[in-house]
C-alpha cells in the first residue's frame, strides 16, 4: 500500500507539469500569436488594406499561426485576381503576405468602370484603375447583365480570348504597343495611331512579325495618313500587303 502512494504522489507532479506545460502552450498560442499588424507585397490589382480585409474576414484569423497554417497548408479562398499567397511571420505578431497575382490580359468598359479579365476569359476585377501594360479590348460583345466575378465573361465565342492570349505574347515579343487591340467577326485588329492593323483569326506570329517595318515604310511614304494595313490573308508565300488610305484621307 505504501508503495501505491508513493507511486501515486511521483505521478501526480509529472500529470500537473504536464497539464501546466500544455496550458502554458495554450495560452502562448493564443496570446503570443496575436495577428497586430500585416506587411503587404507583390499586389497590384488590389489595395493592401483590400488584402488584410480579405484575410480577416475570419473569426480565427485574429491569431497570426492560424494564418500561416490556413494559407500555406490548407487550400483557402483568395480574391478572384489572386493565383496564391505566401504567408510567413516577421514575428509572432507581424504577417508577411506575398501576393502572386493572375495574369490579366484586357479590360473592357462594364458598368460605369473597367473589367479586367485573365486568358480563359475569367472576370477578376472591376475598377476605375487603368492598369498599365494590360490592352484596352474593344468590340468584345458579352452579356452585361450575367457577369460575375470569378466566373468566365458569357460571349458567345469564348476562342476568342485564345486569340487575344497569341496575339498578347506576339506584341511581346516583337516590343509593339498598339494604342488598342479590337476583336469582330472571330479576328483580332490592331490600332497603331492613324492605322488599323487587320490580322484576322491566325497565324498571328507571322503576321506581327510584318507590322513594324511596315509601319516605318508607311510613315517614310504616306505620313500622317489615316488607312487600314490589311494582314489578314498573310502569309509566308504573300508578296503584296495591302494598304488602304481612308476614302476622307
Amino acid at each position: 500500500m505504501k508503495e501505491k502512494k508513493h507511486r501515486k504522489r511521483r505521478i501526480l507532479p509529472v500529470v500537473l507539469g504536464t497539464a501546466g506545460g500544455v496550458a502554458a502552450a495554450a495560452l502562448i498560442v493564443v496570446f503570443g500569436f496575436r495577428a497586430r499588424s500585416f506587411e503587404v507585397e507583390g499586389n497590384e490589382y488590389y489595395s493592401d488594406n483590400s488584402v488584410v480585409t480579405w484575410i480577416q474576414n475570419d473569426d480565427l484569423a485574429k491569431n497570426s499561426l492560424y494564418i500561416l497554417i490556413k494559407y500555406n497548408l490548407m487550400d483557402p479562398d483568395v480574391p478572384a485576381a489572386v493565383d496564391h499567397m505566401e504567408i510567413s511571420l516577421k514575428n509572432p505578431w507581424t504577417v508577411h503576405v506575398q501576393v502572386k497575382e493572375k495574369n490579366m490580359i484586357g479590360y473592357v468598359d462594364y458598368d460605369g468602370a473597367y473589367l479586367y479579365f485573365d486568358h480563359e476569359g475569367t472576370a477578376l476585377v472591376r475598377t476605375k484603375k487603368v492598369m498599365e501594360g494590360v490592352p484596352y479590348v474593344e468590340g468584345l460583345v458579352f452579356d452585361t447583365s450575367a457577369v460575375k466575378l470569378g466566373d468566365n465573361l458569357p460571349v458567345e465565342d469564348d476562342s476568342i480570348f485564345e486569340k487575344i492570349v497569341e496575339v498578347s505574347k506576339g506584341l511581346d515579343k516583337y516590343s509593339l504597343k498598339p494604342d488598342r487591340l479590337s476583336c469582330s467577326d472571330g479576328g483580332i485588329q490592331l490600332g497603331f495611331g492613324t492605322v488599323q492593323v487587320l490580322l484576322g483569326s491566325e497565324n498571328y506570329d507571322e503576321r506581327l512579325a510584318q507590322i513594324d517595318p511596315i509601319l516605318e515604310k508607311l510613315h517614310e511614304k504616306y505620313p500622317d495618313t489615316p488607312g487600314t494595313l490589311h494582314l489578314e490573308n498573310y502569309d509566308g508565300a504573300s508578296e503584296n500587303i495591302p494598304f488602304v488610305p481612308d476614302k476622307a484621307s
